[in-house]
């Protein structure tokens, strides 16, 4: 998969009002001060710049990016989906979540599916303060963009062998590959459900 396929399928295709929702997010992983009008296409080349400034500095392709978004995600996760006999919906899910993971070859939409599966496993555990999940709602309209980004940045998993916790994500570097985890991550919720929930923060009564 390429980073243009990520860009073409979710900034490029959003509409204007849910551009303005998405930008209010991207402003904490890029700098857009030096452009004084921000547009549609101006963006979009600012988000393939950062991309390839991110290739640069860790000598990585996309493709290796994508492969730490998926072990990343998968973190703040596997230790939390209940292991039983038969086999529960969530670990149902969740597996054919890893079976996308391990691809050798990736498509925007297997992404976009293993997003779902797993950010709505998520707001399972983010609901319910939960770290055993044997069920979850699969719907694209129980995901919660502001509550899971605000959660996921402070998210800690805790180390094997340890009495302790360790954060998930640091987000100190915007070229680090935490900050662009978090920043790919954004784009796709957007893409699953930012559309319909945005259009509701902007409704009128």
């Amino acid at each position: 998969m390429e980073v243009r396929e990520l860009i073409e399928n979710t900034w490029l295709e959003f509409d204007d009002v849910t551009r303005d929702c998405v930008l209010l997010d991207l402003n904490n992983f890029i700098e857009f001060k030096s452009m004084k009008e921000p547009s549609r296409e101006g963006i979009a080349e600012k988000l393939y710049d950062h991309f390839e400034k991110v290739e640069l500095k860790n000598k990585v392709n996309f493709n290796k990016l994508i492969k730490w978004y998926f072990k990343k995600i998968n973190e703040i996760l596997e230790y939390r989906i209940e292991d039983a006999e038969p086999k529960t919906h969530a670990q149902k899910y969740y597996e054919r979540a890893i079976s996308i993971s391990k691809s050798k070859q990736v498509f925007f939409q297997d992404i976009v599916d293993y997003t779902r599966i797993m950010m709505t496993l998520y707001m399972e555990a983010i609901k319910n303060q939960t770290e055993s999940i044997s069920d979850f709602n699969l719907s694209k309209d129980w995901l919660d963009l502001d509550l899971i980004l605000t959660n996921i940045r402070e998210e800690t998993i805790p180390l094997e062998g340890l009495n302790r916790r360790i954060h998930c994500f640091d987000t100190t570097d915007l070229y680090g590959y935490d900050s662009n985890i978090l920043l790919i991550l954004t784009l796709l919720l957007y893409k699953l459900n930012g559309e319909y929930k945005c259009q509701l923060k902007n409704v009128q009564f």
